[in-house]
């Protein structure tokens, strides 16, 4: 009885409750994936596919920030890119347009541009943050590209085309991080890229064609991988403080090919050709030099090295003015290097290596029709030679000039048309093992007076014209008069 009240009681209590619903679902926007804009459409749209926006401004101010799909025409700026912004174009034919003196587009807090065209203004983009180009174009701005004041900027399949000859396609300012990759500066521009302060630069695959100099760098640090440099007036590579990796680059004309000034290089197969003044000009420049090739260079020869310590290790040099290798003070290490038709442009003088005020160590050095000397050291120079060929050297196979001192090791000269070996007074010449052949003026001309002195043990040499001299140490065996006029006989053997 009581279980039956108490039931009826509960079914009492539920039918007079007051009878409640589930709150409705509340449906949350989706997210928007994209907006697009199409400045050929009428005003009104709402960003969509169907209904683009006529204006970068109506698509600019969406929150959260969708990408912004650009379609072909012509958009005016000052475009002001909000951070973290990404605006993707149909091509070249998406142009954004300068006008007035603010850059095209400010993107202060970085974002991203690709496939589309930044046409006119004085700058193409400022940029203060984190900044990716792909595939975009610059055209005609008449101070620079890309102006980058802080953060990092990566660049990839852009096209650089300059509006003025002052004009800096990219300009790198403090501790700025920049990556090029793929693409390509076309026109004089003032400098292809330029780095001011502490920041970084990373070129790869990048041509310049035209450029006064294609990268200028003050401080930081550089690299600069699979490059082609031409059609410039300036150096090619400019460096001024910092440090620089180079690999795999070409450059062709210019004043130089590479000047550097105060850096520290790691540089490895390099070639200059055409070099109004020099392959290299190096001032105060310390690293290693690698698998380098210079043709055709003008009057400052192949490679011009000042005040510098360098490593220079499997070279070619062919066809250049004055000097292949010219080392005023410093330090110099020459390894595998071949030499090849060096005359200046009066056609009296031209030096395989030319060394002053050097302390150098030479080995694996082939010099092959000099003008002048093959190896030629003056003013102070203190250099080893080994292992060394130079043939058809006109004035002399080695030259030692006053208060320099050589050590030769291993030496084969042929066909001079003065002596093998010459010293002047206060020259100091070492030569163990020469073979020699082919000399116009003897084996040796010294110089006598002074500190002058010349030693030679086991020399192997059809004319022996030249050891008599006063100031020439001779061997024990006095050596065997050559046939006839002391040229065409079998070779002579001095031992030690």
């Amino acid at each position: 009885m009581r279980s039956r009240l108490l039931l009826l009681v509960l079914f009492w209590l539920t039918a007079c409750r007051a009878p409640t619903s589930a709150p409705p679902t509340q449906a949350r926007p989706a997210p928007v994936q994209g907006v697009w804009v199409n400045g050929a459409q009428s005003a009104g749209g709402d960003g969509s596919r169907e209904r683009p926006f006529r204006t970068l401004a109506e698509a600019l101010a969406i929150r959260p920030l969708p990408t912004v799909y650009v379609a072909s025409g012509v958009y005016p700026g000052p475009v002001s890119l909000p951070p973290g912004a990404h605006l993707v174009g149909e091509g070249p034919g998406t142009v954004l347009k300068g006008e007035g003196q603010a850059p095209v587009v400010r993107a202060e807090g970085g974002g991203t541009l690709a496939r589309m065209t930044l046409q006119g203004g004085t700058w193409g983009v400022e940029s203060g943050g984190a900044l990716r180009l792909e595939d975009v174009a610059f055209r005609g701005q008449q101070e620079g590209a890309v102006g980058v004041k802080a953060g990092r900027l990566v660049v990839q399949g852009a096209r650089f085309e300059p509006g003025g000859q002052e004009a800096v396609g990219i300009s790198v300012e403090g501790m700025s991080a920049v990556e090029v990759r793929g693409s390509t500066f076309s026109g004089p521009w003032r400098r292809g890229v330029h780095v001011q302060g502490g920041g970084e630069v990373l070129l790869e695959g990048v041509r310049f064609t035209g450029a006064e100099t294609a990268l200028d760098q003050e401080g930081g640090r550089g690299r600069l991988l699979r490059g082609t440099v031409e059609g410039g007036r300036g150096p090619g590579l400019l460096v001024r403080g910092g440090s620089i990796a180079i690999e795999a680059v070409t450059i062709s004309g210019h004043e130089y090919g590479l000047a550097a000034q105060g850096a520290s290089l790691e540089v490895r197969d390099f070639t200059s050709v055409r070099a109004q003044r020099a392959g290299m000009g190096l001032t105060r420049t310390t690293g290693r030099l690698q698998d380098i090739q210079v043709r055709e260079s003008g009057s400052f020869g192949a490679l011009q090295l000042v005040d510098s310590d360098l490593e220079l290790r499997g070279f070619r040099i062919e066809d250049v003015d004055a000097y292949g290798v010219v080392a005023t003070r410093g330090r110099l290490r020459v390894s595998k290097g071949h030499i090849a038709r060096v005359r200046s442009s009066d056609g009296f003088t031209g030096e395989g290596l030319h060394l002053r005020g050097v302390k150098a160590q030479v080995e694996g050095l082939e010099v092959r029709d000099a003008k002048g000397a093959g190896v030629l050291a003056a003013q102070g120079t203190e250099v080893d030679v080994r292992d060394a060929r130079l043939r058809g050297c006109k004035q002399a196979g080695l030259l030692v000039e006053s208060l320099s001192e050589m050590q030769a090791t291993e030496i084969e000269i042929h066909d001079t048309e003065g002596p093998a070996l010459a010293v002047l007074r206060d020259g100091r010449l070492w030569v163990e093992a020469l073979t020699a052949s082919g000399l116009a003026e003897g084996l040796v001309w010294a110089e006598c007076g002074g500190s002058t002195r010349v030693r030679l043990g086991l020399v192997r040499s059809t004319n022996l014209q030249g050891l008599s001299a006063p100031c020439v140490e001779r061997v024990a065996s006095p050596p065997v008069p050559d046939k006839a006029r002391g040229g065409e006989g079998a070779p002579r053997v001095l031992p030690p």
